[in-house]
This record gives C-alpha cells, structure tokens and sequence, in this order.
C-alpha cells in the first residue's frame, strides 16, 4: 500500500529581487504528482507567492484526506552544535521558530538574511561560520571569504548527510556560485509558517524530526531532498529547452511517486546502513537527513525508468458568440414581471396578494409556488401598515437579513440567532439556537413583523411562546425550508396562528431569498 497520494517538490530560492516574468533558473519550482498522474512544474517569481501557492495546495490536500509527502531543496538543520549556540537548545525545530521571528521576507522578495548570518557571526569567536556576500555591500558580520574557523564554539562545516552525499555544499556559505547558506535562510522559516497554518499544524510532521528515521505515518509529512542524487537521470530526461531547476522538481517528484506505487518507498526513510545510534540521535533531533542518502541505487534507478506523466492541456477550441441578453435593469424586470404574470396566474389574487406572489416567485424562479400560498385574510394590508408605521422586522436568521432592501424600509431589523445569550439557552432548553433565539424576541414582539426563513424550529417555538401568552406580532412571514420539521411548522401555522396574521408557504419549499422577498414587496408597495 502506498505511503502517500500525493507527491510534491519544491526547488526553492533565496533571490533578493523578483525573478523574471519568463519562466528561468535559479528561482522557485513546484511539481506535483497526484495518484500517479503528473502536472507540469510550476514557475513562481517570488516566495510569497510561493507560499500562499504550497499552503492552498497542502490545505487541499489534507481536507480531501490525501496523504501528501513535501520535498524542500534544502537543508532542514545546521551541523551539530549550531542549534544550541543560536537558541540555547538542541532542537532544530527551535531554531526554525527563531529564524522565522527574526527572518524578514518582503512581497517583492526583499529581505534581510544577511544581517541575520550577521547576527548569529556575533554569538562565535572571531568570524562565525557564516560567510560570502557581494564585495560592494558592506554588511557587518559577514566576511566576502570563508573565514578560518579556530574557536572550540564553531560548528562543523557539513552535517553527516552531507558529507554522504556527492558535492553537497556548506549551510555556511551564503554567495557566490553554488552556495546554499542563503536557501536554507530564507526556507526553514517558511517551513515554520507552514507548520503553524491552522489548517495543517494537527496533520503536519517533519522528517525526521518530528517522525523518527522511519516511514511516517503523517497525513502531511515535510522531508529534505538533493536533486543531485538524481542529476544523471535529469540529465537523460531533461527535454530541449527545459529549464534545470523545472527537470530536477518534475523528475524527483515522479521517481518518489514511481517509488511509492511500487510500495519501495518506505526504506528511504529509514536510518542509513552502519549509521550509530549517536548518529541517528543526533540526525533526528538537530542536523536533519536527505531522504534517499544511503539508498542512492534504488532512488534513482526510480529517476532513471519512470517517465513523467504530465496532464495534457487541451488546445481551447473557438467559442461561438454568446447569445444576446438584455442588460437595461428596467427591460429586465418588465420581462420577468411579464413572464411571471403569464405562467402564474396571478389575476385569480387580489391586488395586494397578487403583488406579494410576484415578488416571492421571482425569488424562487419557481411559478408553481402560487399554488400553494397560505394566507390569512388581511395579512397583506397588516403587514403594510405596520411596516409603514416603522415597526420592527424580527428574522431568524443573518441571510434573511442580508436580503433586505434598507432603502425601502424605515424599520430596525433585529437577529438574535448569533446573540452570545442563545446558545447557552438553546443547551439549556435542549432545542436548536434558532429557537432559543426566539426567546429573545419577546420584548419587540409586539406589532412587529417576523420574518422566518430558516429554521422550522424557531416557527414551532415562536408558536409555542404565543401559547404562553407572548406579545403578538402583526404579521408572521412563515418560510423555513428543509426535509425536517418544515411542512409540519407551517401546517401548524396555518391550522392556528394564535391570532396572527401570516403569510407561509405550504410544503418543504422556503427560504431565506422568500422571506425577504415577502418583506420587500410589501414594504414597496404595488408593484
């Protein structure tokens, strides 16, 4: 069985200025390979960018349940002793957290990484490890050469996976060709965001600080990859034209998926051969490991057979001309007040009802709706006269608010559904917050306008206050809508409005859009 859905690799960059609007080296890639199937790599210009781009994808992929494998292109740790000489701890988890506060990575890929190497030169005697800058900028703390290391506080220069893995270059060397000091700045604290995104901190697990040297069982696992275990493999495959840095993410990503499918996945995880339980104690907790170091053969015998799988973007086909529409608005609403008079019958109603079904089935699109109106006799004149006197619209529900016109209305629209009193009272009575929420109505009750959209619980609760002997309100607009509960408050409504005037809509069929609707037009009037 496999590991993981899906497969992502990311070529990361420490560029100080936005890349190019072409598609080119030495910047961000990102490919992916979902199910086998591979998309083409994707060109980013700068890490922002990137980063909202990884956590939307990351995000997607955790809440469709896919278990996803992430590889960074660059260090997870700093050789042994580092951590604790920057943050006073082992922990290379520590040290992400430390260089994500003090890290300042800007929309336009501005940032700060050297003064901070500066800054953690200044914790070493003489020099401090960091090293490589432009001669032109003078930036304290940092020396244009590799500095000679004496002090018994500097670091190694290379961590054990480096120094098992062909021409892997030093953390410390921030400049000049091939340095990778400067990604691995300015990526350990984007990996920090990443783990704290609420949407992937419970499902996200470093490898393998996080996991152990071992397959982790994660829905989200972040590891450490070298394209250059691969390079031979890239080489063969890279088609002309292809930018290396988009063969490397694309190659990478379709051997671990090949890997995967083939359930060879999972030793790569595991500790080198030989390595000494101080080695793995010591790679586990602060220096980090590249997957696939000490398995090199099958990893990229994977690089070397498999063959990506990219999506095929089809070629847009020549769209025909879009039909005509009308746009005046008021050639648009004599049309639908026509169509609506036409299929609804609405001669059959008086004038004030006939309006009132107008604007309820424009709502809905629905003319059959007409059909099914229940109203009490002079429910339309009471609900007028007490809107036109200003008195209060009650729903019982936000969208039923929202679909107000304030324009046509002098009235205060009151909801209570989110009042920080109603769910403790709905615990309290057992019922929904709907409900509860009517409670809260009491004292504005009286000749108002109740406008329901919603919850058939709160028609059934609003009836049952009025049997306790509630204010009354001018004019119940009974419209819940659902499979539960719905038919039967609004039969109730029907059978005994408490001495209410109402308006409802028999069956399942309501809606916020038709409360409001309701509330609209007879605040407007004649249509």
């Amino acid at each position: 069985m496999s590991l993981f859905d899906t497969h992502v690799v990311v070529d990361w960059s420490a560029a100080g200025s936005r890349s190019p609007a072409k598609p080119s080296g030495n910047a961000i890639w990102i490919a992916v390979v979902r199910d086998g199937l591979a998309s083409a790599p994707v060109y980013f210009r700068t890490r922002t960018e990137a980063r909202t781009h990884l956590a939307e994808l990351l995000a997607g992929e955790v809440a469709q349940g896919r278990k996803t494998l992430a590889c960074f292109d660059f260090a997870f740790g700093y050789p042994q002793g580092a951590a604790r000489k920057i943050t006073g701890s082992d922990s290379a988890l520590d040290l992400w957290a430390w260089l994500h506060e003090k890290i300042e990575d800007r929309p336009d890929n501005g940032n700060n990484r050297f003064a901070v190497a500066g800054c953690v030169n200044e914790l070493f005697d003489g020099l401090g490890p960091f090293w490589g800058r432009e001669a032109s900028h003078d930036i304290p703390g940092v020396s244009t050469q590799k500095p000679v290391h004496s002090g018994a506080d500097y670091p190694p220069q290379r961590r054990l996976t480096d120094l098992k893995a062909p021409s892997a270059k030093s953390v410390w060397q921030l400049f000049y060709n091939g340095s990778v000091g400067s990604q691995v700045l300015m990526g350990l604290p984007a990996l920090q965001a990443l783990r704290q995104d609420p949407r992937l901190k419970p499902h996200c697990k470093v490898w393998p600080f996080e996991t152990g040297l071992k397959a982790p069982k994660a829905a989200l696992v972040l590891a450490e990859i070298y394209p250059a275990l691969v390079k031979d493999a890239v080489a063969a495959s890279r088609s002309e034209g292809e930018i290396l840095d988009a063969a490397q993410v694309r190659v990478l990503a379709d051997a671990l998926a090949e890997m995967d499918r083939k359930n060879e996945l999972a030793p790569l995880f595991d500790p080198a051969p030989e390595m000494s339980e101080e080695e793995r104690d010591l790679v586990e907790t602060e220096e980090a490991w590249i997957l696939g170091v000490g398995h090199e053969a099958a990893l990229r015998q994977a690089a070397e057979t498999s063959r990506p799988k990219v999506q095929a973007v089809p070629r847009p086909t020549p769209r025909k001309p879009m039909r005509p529409y009308l746009k005046d608005p008021a050639a648009i609403d004599e049309a639908s007040v026509a169509a609506v008079r036409r299929e609804a019958r609405l001669e059959r109603f008086p004038d004030g009802l006939a309006d009132l079904a107008l604007r309820l089935i424009q709502a809905c699109g629905m003319p059959d709706i007409a059909d099914r109106l229940s109203v009490s006799p002079g429910a339309v004149e009471a609900g007028r006269r007490a809107l036109a006197a200003g008195a209060p619209v009650i729903c019982d529900c936000e969208m039923v608010a929202a679909g107000l016109i304030r324009r046509d209305l002098r009235s205060e629209v009151i909801v209570t559904l989110n009042d920080p009193a109603t769910a403790p009272m709905a615990r309290a009575l057992g019922t929904t917050r709907s409900a509860a929420a009517t409670e809260l109505w009491q004292d504005r009750l009286e000749g108002a306008v109740v406008a329901i959209g919603d919850a058939p619980t709160a028609l059934f609760h609003l009836l049952e206050g009025l049997d306790k002997g509630w204010p009354k309100p001018a004019l119940i607009l009974g419209f819940p809508v659902g499979f539960v509960g719905a038919a039967e408050s609004k039969a109730e409504l029907s059978a005994d409005p408490r001495g209410c005037d109402f308006i409802t809509l028999r069956g399942r069929r309501g809606g916020p859009s038709m409360a409001a609707a309701a509330i609209g037009a007879l605040a407007k009037g004649p249509a």
